[in-house]
């Protein structure tokens, strides 16, 4: 058996169900379960409560107090027994029956505890009262009732319109509708004075100012009605609310014991055009770029920047990066560090992602080979990985935003020409600048709250990343570990086929040599045999002077180096090997499209040429037989030879004998011409 009361105004007699009942509707999601508030004004010490209220609180208990007690349970719930109890409680103290039934009921509604009676003095008042319908209207008189000295256009109170407020803001303040468009929408539909036929069609005449409420008074009723977010709540999603909206009363370092806890990982696409490093006439778009952010101490541990999606592919190399040793990493770039400037080379106990590329079946990896538990944000809720988030602010408004060819909104709304234009860097040179400011801000950002606690009680007060992380790497642990880097690459370095051909080790346009195949003669036999061998690599986008192949031996990853007749393709990345492809294949077709005409020209002389020959070939071999067609081949090619050098001589002579006409010059004795010595033998 259960018992309710009902929580509305006048307060009702008790219902009884049954709790089988009640139970089955709320376990079908036909019950909900709503929690009460009670007054402030209820919470205050004894002291505090006005004398008036205690007294109304005492009297209402000496009359129920025999009613509430155990002996008068069940009986006082039942329907059967209650009136009889309450009829014979007025009876012995001489009041009507509703002085009783009014303050047992509310001792049930608000508690069943004595302060339950206590009067609501506190809701009474003109503090925080609404007005009411009637009054006059408040706030200084409008500029048109002082001008024209006339009461009528004073307007209406809030109050008096108040409900067609309401309704207005209910129709009309939605979600990308500004509250002065409601209030406009709002006077159109429940202020119009009369309608007006225009055709077919039925025209609303506008109230006029003193007809309808003013703007601020709309706003105040929004503002009234939103005390609680109520409006704001309903035009607005959940995930909106708790990302823009909602107290922020956590942190993302609890539960994170030293540096390599938790690590967080997102990608963004840089707001920045970059050229090809073939040529800086080709604009290849914007890059995308992962981060790794340690949770504990802030520490950027590794990046990609590419052309690879937001995917597994970018996500693997970011992974690879931050488990690599970062001064091998630099020395790729360019730039010759210590390991001690960037030590991160460790694995996370736990890994954020923002629910997108690392839920995919390709990244099962991780937990099952390095032991990596995979952590997933819920969808559009960025808050809950806001370190990696914020770099991406750092990085944009340190970096980006000042090198040629950054998408600067602000300049595009003042219709500059569009940032692309600007576009200079290539992605090596990206890279490097954004290997230097993630150094520089390891060392440099100070971020107070950030310091353990343990560090401040050995007075150590440097709250940098990098010495946060080397503090913790010494004296927490967070879970991280350093795998050996044959593991890692099996594991996280884009594996591809190449082959192995005369020239050397082809993949993507390049080709790379290694001492072992040079040993084991391997593009020997590939030249002897004729044959194409596809052997298995692993390969670094951003690192393509070397490809690694695997030792079956040792089962080592061996590097293997670019050949010095592929020099120029060293900093070319793989995109950008198979942009330059596509980008050659398309010129070569326009560059045919456009001789299509000159070289059916040429074939069609070249047709001509043999169709001739052939004609006059048959007519001279025409009463022929095969054997003298066949006959006199040698005497007939020394004559051919012998006439082709008393041509190639007659032609020198005639050279030498008649020299070039020269412009302004005048032939004095044009008798003077020397004789050709070759004319007679020509001749005959």
């Amino acid at each position: 058996m259960l018992v309710t009361i009902g929580m509305q105004k006048p307060l009702k007699k008790p219902d009884v169900h049954s709790l089988q009942e009640v139970m089955g509707l709320l376990n079908d999601g036909m019950l909900q379960r709503i929690q009460v508030k009670l007054r402030p004004y209820l919470f205050q010490p004894e002291e505090a409560i006005l004398r008036r209220s205690l007294d109304v609180r005492d009297r209402a208990w000496a009359i129920i107090e025999p009613l509430v007690r155990e002996d008068c349970i069940p009986e006082i719930y039942l329907p059967r027994t209650r009136g009889r109890l309450i009829l014979a409680r007025a009876a012995e103290l001489e009041l009507d029956p509703k002085q009783v039934y009014r303050p047992l009921y509310r001792y049930w509604a608000y508690g069943s505890c004595i302060d339950a009676l206590i009067a609501c003095y506190d809701l009474c008042g003109p503090s925080g009262q609404a007005q009411q319908a009637g009054s006059n209207k408040r706030g200084r008189r409008p500029d048109r009732v002082k001008l024209q000295d006339d009461p009528s256009l004073l307007g209406p109170s809030r109050v008096e319109v108040r409900t067609k407020i309401v309704q207005g803001i209910h129709d009309f303040l939605k979600p990308g509708v500004t509250i002065k468009k409601a209030w406009e929408d709002t006077k159109q539909t429940y202020f119009k004075t009369a309608e007006m036929a225009h055709g077919n069609l039925l025209v609303p005449m506008p109230p006029e100012a003193h007809e309808a409420p003013s703007l601020h008074q709309f706003k105040q009723v929004v503002k009234e009605m939103d005390q609680n977010f109520a409006l704001t709540k309903r035009n607005i999603s959940t995930t909106t609310w708790n990302l823009k909206h909602r107290g922020v009363l956590g942190s993302s370092r609890n539960r994170v014991f030293g540096p390599g806890a938790r690590f967080e990982i997102d990608a963004t696409i840089v707001d920045v055009y970059l050229v090809s490093v073939f040529n800086r006439a080709w604009l290849i778009g914007r890059p995308v770029l992962y981060v790794v952010v340690d949770v504990f101490s802030r520490m950027v541990v590794g990046f990609y920047l590419g052309l690879e999606g937001p995917s597994w592919e970018g996500a693997r190399l970011a992974l690879f990066n931050a488990f690599s040793d970062k001064a091998d990493f630099c020395r790729q770039l360019g730039i010759d560090i210590s390991p001690d400037l960037w030590p991160c080379r460790h694995l996370p106990h736990k890994l954020l992602c923002d629910n997108g590329e690392l839920k995919s079946k390709a990244s099962d990896a991780l937990p099952k080979e390095f032991g990596i538990t995979i952590q997933n944000a819920a969808v559009r809720r960025p808050d809950w990985k806001p370190n990696v988030e914020q770099q991406f602010n750092l990085i944009n408004n340190d970096t980006i935003h000042f090198e040629p060819g950054a998408l600067n909104r602000r300049l595009d709304e003042m219709k500059r020409r569009h940032c692309s234009l600007d576009a200079s860097l290539t992605i090596p040179e990206l890279s490097r600048i954004l290997a230097n400011k993630l150094i520089k801000y390891n060392l440099s950002a100070y971020h107070a709250d950030a310091i353990p606690n343990e560090m401040l009680g050995e007075n150590l007060m440097d709250a940098t990343p990098l010495t946060v992380w080397n503090w913790g790497m010494e004296h927490l642990t967070g879970g991280a570990k350093v795998l050996e880097k044959q593991r890692v690459w099996t594991k996280l370095l884009p594996a591809a086929t190449a082959s192995v051909r005369r020239d050397g080790i082809y993949f993507h346009g390049r080709r790379y040599a290694c001492e072992r195949a040079v040993r084991e003669e391997w593009f020997a036999r590939a030249r002897t045999n004729g044959k194409v061998e596809p052997i298995e690599i692993r390969h670094l986008p951003y690192a393509p002077a070397y490809i690694w192949i695997l030792n079956a031996t040792s089962r080592e990853w061996e590097p293997c180096e670019l050949l010095d007749n592929n020099e120029k393709y060293r900093l070319a990345r793989l995109e950008e090997m198979l942009d330059r492809a596509k980008l050659l294949g398309l010129e070569a077709d326009r560059k045919a499209s456009e001789l299509r005409q000159v070289c059916a020209t040429l074939d069609a002389g070249c047709d001509a040429i043999t169709a001739a020959a052939k004609t006059a070939a048959a007519q001279a071999k025409k009463g022929l037989s095969k054997t003298e067609k066949k006959a006199n081949v040698q005497s007939n090619r020394t004559f051919e030879k012998t006439a082709e050098r008393v041509e190639h001589a007659r032609d020198a002579a005639q050279s030498y004998c008649d020299p070039p006409p020269q412009d302004n010059v005048v032939k004095l004795r044009p008798d003077m011409r020397k004789q050709n010595p070759l004319d007679d033998i020509w001749g005959l």
